[in-house]
């Protein structure tokens, strides 16, 4: 069902019809909440899990849905791409005037040369792992259209064999509102 989502919600951003319902939110309550909905699926799949949320992260005009499919797509790859060493953490933390959420595994990683393609829609990594997994190739061009979306940015830091780093950085508004709807990336 994931997939038939991001083809759908890539198709209305291509076409420029994807609209953000930006409002302020508790961040940490929506990372928290989206992490307990998807747990089953992370322990079932014998990952040793560490979620490290800090208490003084400040509400975010952001839109609830797209933000937490953003984190689901992240969490989502690092289960699919860890083979051998089952380790996902996931931290949200402030950092120079934003809010960082950290997606971090210790999976089959990505390839320096590979790194700066994997945010193009339909791009997969050449490891055999990846080719025997079901994607679309969809899932991290997603990702930063939503957060660019947001007037954020993603990264990734990453290392064969040892595993990723994905950064989503937000920045706070300092009281700026941001368009309510029909914003589009």
């Amino acid at each position: 069902m994931t997939v038939i989502n991001d083809i759908l919600d890539f198709s209305r951003i291509e076409a420029g019809k994807k609209e953000y319902n930006f409002r302020e939110t508790d961040v940490a309550d929506l990372v928290r909440s989206t992490l307990e909905a998807y747990r089953y699926e992370i322990e079932q799949n014998g990952f040793q899990f560490e979620q490290k949320i800090d208490d003084n992260v400040p509400p975010l005009r952001v839109d609830r849905e797209a933000i937490a499919r953003s984190l689901l797509n992240l969490v989502n790859n690092a289960v699919k791409y860890s083979a051998v060493e089952k380790y996902l953490r996931v931290s949200l933390y402030r950092s120079d005037g934003g809010v960082n959420l950290e997606v971090i595994d210790h999976g089959i990683g990505i390839p320096a040369s590979e790194q700066p393609k994997i945010f193009e829609k339909f791009y997969r990594v050449g490891d055999p792992l990846v080719h025997n997994t079901k994607g679309s190739g969809l899932g991290l061009s997603l990702v930063r259209h939503i957060v660019h979306a947001h007037h954020g940015d993603v990264t990734v830091e990453s290392t064969p064999g040892k595993g990723s780093k994905f950064v989503i950085s937000l920045p706070v508004q300092n009281g700026q509102p941001q368009e309510a709807s029909g914003a589009s990336a």
